[in-house]
């Protein structure tokens, strides 16, 4: 057996999880290591000195990953995330990775070896044949092979059983400039409370035209509204603010003043490099996000920024006219976009079951209901002028107890050590652990 890792990170919309395979890959400075990634993810892993191999969109995807997992010098085939061959048309199975060397799957969303059936929100209510075939009602993921390991990254994994957990960032995770530095490259004043909100690139396609990736009218709107509901937000929580989006559309790097809003100055940031997007979330007072499993948030809350996720668990609404009236235009922009979720587009409430089991991060992560300004501006505030950071906390005394990158991959190929398929073993050991320290 080789060497060499390949680490194959399939998704061209999701970012989390390339992101933590490059991390996996940092600390494990020994090893040669390949990461095969979609066309549009490349270069994002080539800035952190990865060896990059692109994979192709459509049929041709199963032919290259085979030839790629029979190389003879691999010590392992890493896929990240093993979900994602189900949630997106990557064109290969889990079967195609199967080789000589041995398969390990992350699994950062502990759905487990099983096959799980994960309904998509955006699409319950869509007659949308464009919605539909994007965004099916549901998917099925795949039954992992027997030989499979899983392993489970922390942040934001749990402790159930059926997978072995790890510190995912070890002593790594560090910003490379101080917190007035960043502001200071970023033209933010040092006198203003920066809040950095975060969109998830699946919900930015699902909640405009999902077939198309470039700017649209709709898509268009659609920002509009959700920018024009975090300015108000902003407004009320009566302080200089400057809103520092992720992921949206305009002009990159350039601040500007919220139309009609006084204080409060917008900072549009796509496409930031990992070591970039560490430094702006380490110098932020607050960061806002509409997915519960981020894994940028979870970042964000390790590095001591208070963090918020906004969901939709119970349907709240304030009644305030800006709310009713904001309301009805999205309405009319996206039908039924007030579903239920914990994860922005795709819903995930009864799904995400076996991720918050045993998972004292999220449980300590903040939430606050998507459409109550009420709600956000009391929380937010709470949050802001809290000195406690019980996300931060509960993930310190967590990943205490767990390995660290190199020790869970030696776990995962020693063929002696415990299987982490066994759907008991790994959850008991990880509680004995906590339980002997």
């Amino acid at each position: 057996m080789g060497e060499r890792l390949l680490i194959v990170s399939p998704s061209a919309h999701s970012l989390g999880e390339l992101a933590n395979a490059m991390v996996m890959a940092a600390q494990l400075p020994d090893r040669p290591i390949t990461v095969m990634t979609s066309a549009g993810y490349a270069d994002y892993a080539r800035g952190a000195g990865l060896s990059v191999r692109e994979l192709p969109r459509g049929r041709r995807a199963a032919e290259v990953v085979g030839r790629a997992v029979a190389e003879p010098d691999l010590a392992a085939v890493i896929l990240a995330d093993h979900h994602l061959t189900a949630l997106e048309r990557v064109h290969f199975t889990v079967a195609d990775l199967i080789g000589p060397a041995p398969l390990i799957c992350v699994d950062s969303l502990c759905l487990g070896p099983e096959g799980r059936r994960l309904e998509l929100a955006i699409s319950q209510h869509s007659i949308s044949p464009q919605m539909r075939h994007w965004f099916p009602l549901e998917v099925h993921t795949e039954t992992l092979p027997g030989e499979a390991t899983l392993l489970r990254p922390v942040p934001v994994a749990g402790g159930a059983p059926g997978g072995l957990a790890f510190d995912l960032y070890g002593t790594t995770l560090r910003p490379r400039h101080g917190r007035e530095q960043t502001r200071e490259s970023l033209g933010i004043a040092a006198d203003r409370t920066v809040i950095v909100t975060a969109m998830s690139n699946w919900a930015v396609r699902a909640m405009t035209k999902p077939h198309e990736a470039s700017p649209t009218r709709d898509r268009d709107k659609y920002l509009r509204l959700r920018t024009r509901w975090l300015v108000e937000l902003a407004v009320r929580l009566d302080r200089r603010i400057t809103l520092v989006s992720l992921g949206a559309t305009g002009d990159p790097g350039t601040i500007r003043p919220a139309e009609g809003a006084g204080r409060v100055e917008l900072v549009n940031l796509p496409g930031l490099a990992m070591e970039e997007f560490t430094d702006l979330v380490a110098a932020a007072d607050l960061y806002l996000c509409d997915n519960l499993t981020s894994g940028a948030m979870a970042r964000a809350a390790l590095l001591g920024t208070p963090v918020v996720a906004l969901t939709n668990e119970a349907g709240v609404w304030d009644g305030s006219d800006f709310v009713q009236g904001w309301r009805a235009e999205m309405e009319r922009v996206f039908p039924h976009f007030d579903f239920r979720y914990l994860v922005n587009p795709f819903g995930w409430v009864r799904e995400l079951d076996p991720l918050r089991t045993d998972n004292p991060y999220l449980d300590a992560v903040v939430r606050a209901p998507a459409y109550s300004l009420e709600q956000q501006v009391r929380i937010c505030t709470e949050a802001l002028d809290s000195a406690e950071r019980p996300a931060r906390d509960a993930l310190v005394e967590r990943v205490g107890t767990l390995p660290k990158v190199p020790a869970a991959l030696e776990r995962a190929l020693d063929p002696r050590g415990p299987s982490t398929a066994d759907p008991h073993h790994c959850g008991q050991q990880g509680r004995q652990h906590v339980e002997h320290r």
